[in-house]
Order: structure tokens, then C-alpha cells, then sequence
């Protein structure tokens, strides 16, 4: 296990925050671990000392101020919290722009202060001394100029109230599927809220730790059907692509945020991209678990209703037909084999009673049809 550098010379404010910076920058593109690992040999620290400041740094419950909020208004750059060895916690830039650091908990207190006269309702009863946590809620962003006197404020033009903006992302995200398990699906969504409040899902750099990238996933879980499907839509990217980059591709959470973004799609009537993602886990299933196997089956029959939507009812019909014979073949008994062959007698109700005159036959599973396979294209 990696040890911890002793303190050196270069070890200034400045040089903490150029190596974090520069440790984010690079996990953007490669992932935290291996970014930690290049620049740990690029400037000569041990990786469990960069990892401690980047934690530090992005750290929610120990935080004068919530990390993401803070800027520094002379280089437009995010500031983060740097502690050294026997020295005060600063706020500094990064990288460092040449500004002085700035003390964090007389910046604390400016911004508490702040909060405190224009949005007193947000701060509950009690919770005064943690006033700046809920900055978030009522500001988008703390530019720091000259010294922590000299705040230029950007308010939030729809206030909203915080769930325990001090939790860790791990600890918000046990505390939401608890909620979530006992019905309490609003409160569990502002919790996610909270904790991705500054997070921007349209933003390439997606999330840099496992918790994180599940917490947008469940968001967009509970979202797309206890609130409103769109926007869940761009949480259920971010979640899938953070955990594709986290776990790969292979992995059942990669596999649970695209089935979450397939849904979301489909909820939104997007229904090219749902079958899209449909029928990359259909891949996977057949793959990991086999062409008949109850998760594959799963997948082909909503894409198949997938395809209905979008208006390809012939193609839509022999896919459901095949995989409700393939569903009877090899599960027969199985409580979902009658819903396959009413949801089929369903489409060809609709089929009839819109006058498609449609061949006797077409959606034969008996017959070989070929489009009906999901061999790489879910587009007719």
C-alpha cells in the first residue's frame, strides 16, 4: 500500500493545488486511479499523499465550504480546500494563479453570513453554525476576489431547500435508497439533488468515484418514473457513461444505468435510442447469460414494444413472436409466458384495427425471419 511523502520544500498551497488540478484533468480523460498514479510520478509524491489532497478537495462533510461552489474571481478557476501539514486551511485556485490563499473559515463565515440575510428559510432551526453548507440552495456561485471580504454572489433565481448537505455522496446514497425502499420517493430525489446540486450532467467530465456516478443513476431510477422523465433523461446519460468509464462495460451497474437510460428514452419518445439501448443489452445478455435466457427475453420483448412505438409494427411483431415462442420453449410455465402472447394478440388487435393489412402469417414464429434477430441493429 503506497505511504505518505514526508512534507518537502515545494509543498506551498500553490503546489497542492497545481498537483490537484492536474490530477483531475488528467482522470477526466483516464480515470482518478490512473491519473493519481502519472502525476505521482510527475512531480515526485506518493500516490496516497495526492490522493489525500484530492479527497480533501472534494471532500462534502469536512468542507468550510461546499466543494464546486467556490471560484476565484481573478482567473474564473474553481478554488479547493488545501490543508498542509501544521498549516491553516486555505482556499486557493487551481491551478494557482498567483493570488494570495484565501483563510477558509473566514470564508466560511462570509458566506454564511450571507446566506443568513438573504435566505434565512433555507438554514433549518439549529443549524446556524452550518449556515455556508446550504450555500448551495440559495447560491450558484461564490467568486472569491481580493480576500474573503470581497465576494461577488451569484444568487439562485428558485431557491431551494437542502437533504443533509453535509453527508459524504456514499452516505447520501445509503440514506436514499432507504427512502426510496419506504415509499418516501420525493424525499429520497431531493437527497440525490442535493448532492449533485453542482453537477452538471451535460458536462463531459463525468464522475470520478463509484458512489457518485450510482447516486445519478438512482436519481434518474426514481426520476424518470415518480417525477418528470426529461429530466431524468440527462442523469441516466451521465450515470450510464460515468459507470461505463468506472466499471466497464460488462459490469450489472453499467448494465442497471442503461436500462435506466433505455427507459428514460422510451419515456420521453425517443424511441430510436431506446431501441438503440435495448438492443446493446440484449448483446449483453445473450452474451453473459444466453440467447434464452430470462434477462435477454426480458430486453427483446420491450424492444420489440419499443419498435411498436416507433411505428415498426411488422418487424415489432415477429421479434415478439419469436421471443414468446422462444420464452415457451424454454421456460414453459413461466408467470411472464401469458403476458408475451397476450402483449402479441395485443399488436395485432392494434395492427387490424388500424387497417395495416398486414400478411396472414407475418409474425409466424415458425417461419424464419430474420429481421426479427437483434444482431447489431435495432433500426428497420
Amino acid at each position: 500500500m503506497p505511504t505518505r511523502s514526508l512534507p518537502v520544500a515545494p509543498w506551498t498551497p500553490a503546489f497542492v493545488a497545481n498537483t490537484v488540478a492536474a490530477t483531475l484533468r488528467h482522470a477526466a480523460e483516464r480515470g482518478l486511479p490512473p491519473a493519481v498514479k502519472e502525476v505521482s510520478s510527475e512531480c515526485g509524491v506518493s500516490r496516497a499523499t495526492i490522493d489525500e489532497w484530492v479527497a480533501r478537495a472534494r471532500a462534502v462533510p469536512a468542507a468550510p465550504v461546499p466543494p464546486g461552489l467556490t471560484t476565484c474571481h481573478l482567473c474564473a478557476n474553481r478554488m479547493i480546500l488545501v490543508h498542509l501539514p501544521k498549516g491553516p486551511q486555505v482556499y486557493l485556485c487551481m491551478p494557482a494563479c498567483g493570488r494570495a490563499p484565501v483563510p477558509a473559515q473566514a470564508l466560511r463565515d462570509a458566506v454564511a453570513e450571507a446566506v443568513l440575510h438573504r435566505a434565512p428559510h433555507l438554514v433549518p432551526p439549529g443549524k446556524t453554525e452550518f449556515a455556508a453548507a446550504y450555500a448551495p440552495g440559495a447560491l450558484h456561485r461564490v467568486a472569491v476576489g481580493a480576500d474573503h471580504t470581497d465576494l461577488h454572489l451569484t444568487w439562485r433565481s428558485h431557491p431551494r431547500k437542502l437533504v443533509g448537505p453535509r453527508m459524504s455522496m456514499a452516505q447520501r446514497l445509503s440514506y436514499a435508497r432507504a427512502r426510496a425502499d419506504h415509499g418516501e420517493h420525493a424525499r429520497a430525489i431531493e437527497a440525490l439533488h442535493t448532492g449533485l446540486l453542482l453537477t452538471d450532467p451535460a458536462d463531459d467530465i463525468c464522475a470520478l468515484d463509484l458512489a457518485t456516478a450510482l447516486a445519478a443513476a438512482l436519481l434518474a431510477e426514481l426520476t424518470v418514473v415518480h417525477a418528470d422523465p426529461s429530466t431524468a433523461l440527462p442523469w441516466a446519460g451521465w450515470a450510464h457513461r460515468s459507470l461505463r468509464g468506472l466499471l466497464g462495460t460488462t459490469s450489472p451497474e453499467t448494465h442497471s444505468a442503461l436500462r435506466i437510460l433505455a427507459t428514460a428514452h422510451r419515456r420521453t419518445g425517443n424511441f430510436t435510442d431506446a431501441a438503440n439501448c435495448y438492443s446493446d443489452l440484449i448483446r449483453h445478455h445473450r452474451k453473459a447469460e444466453g440467447p434464452r435466457a430470462l434477462p435477454t427475453l426480458a430486453a427483446q420483448a420491450t424492444l420489440a414494444l419499443v419498435l411498436y412505438q416507433d411505428g415498426h409494427c411488422i418487424q415489432a411483431r415477429q421479434l415478439l413472436a419469436r421471443t414468446a415462442a422462444d420464452h415457451q420453449a424454454a421456460h414453459p410455465g413461466h408467470r411472464d409466458g401469458p403476458r408475451l402472447r397476450q402483449e402479441l394478440a395485443r399488436l395485432r388487435a392494434s395492427c387490424t384495427e388500424q387497417g395495416h393489412g398486414h400478411l396472414a402469417g407475418i409474425d409466424d414464429p415458425l417461419q424464419d425471419f430474420a429481421a426479427a434477430t437483434t444482431d447489431g441493429s435495432s433500426t428497420p
